[in-house]
């Protein structure tokens, strides 16, 4: 399984190291799956209420490349805040 990480925090009040600590989190589970990672996005200090996040709008540019067969984030939350840009994010 070919897989991209995604990690996020939300404000300059968060610690920054959150997106170390999610990192760290999903390349735990890749290796006790046997999982290939075959790219990691960020986005620091950036809102789920929106989409237009320069980490995320990478992630799914990659996505639509081909070669990936899931993306890891913490929570749905991470990706988006939105139902509506959810959807979007997942339409093929």
């Amino acid at each position: 399984m070919r897989v991209l990480l995604y990690a996020r925090y939300s404000t300059d009040l968060q610690d920054p190291l959150s997106i170390d600590t999610q990192l760290t989190m999903y390349r735990r589970g890749l290796a006790q799956r046997k999982w290939t990672e075959v790219g990691c996005y960020t986005d620091g200090s950036q809102s789920g209420a929106t989409i237009h996040r320069a980490g995320l709008q990478a992630l799914l540019a990659a996505v639509g490349t081909g070669g990936v067969d899931a993306v890891f984030a913490d929570a749905m939350d991470r990706v988006s805040r939105s139902q509506a840009d959810m959807l979007r994010c997942t339409k093929d």
